[in-house]
């Protein structure tokens, strides 16, 4: 592991750590204002772009890779 490699994973274990030490009300406060970043940039965005955006996520979750799986796990049942 390189040097890099091993800050970046101390700097995730102390995140991790202090996650660990937050209330359930401020998780939900982070949460609340992730959502409501998400929700900003969204609204920033022009029609074409989320139009587009929702075509990819459309061919990523319902075209041929939901199939693939759908009939992976039906072999397995």
């Amino acid at each position: 592991m390189n040097e890099r490699d091993r800050r970046e994973r101390e700097g995730l274990a102390a995140e991790v750590a202090l996650a660990a030490t937050l209330s359930d009300a401020q998780r939900v406060a982070i949460l609340r204002d992730l959502l409501r970043t998400a929700d900003a940039i969204r609204k920033s965005k022009s029609a074409e772009a989320l139009r587009r955006e929702e075509e990819v996520r459309y061919q990523l979750e319902e075209l041929p890779a939901r199939r693939r799986y759908i009939a992976f796990a039906e072999r397995l049942t």
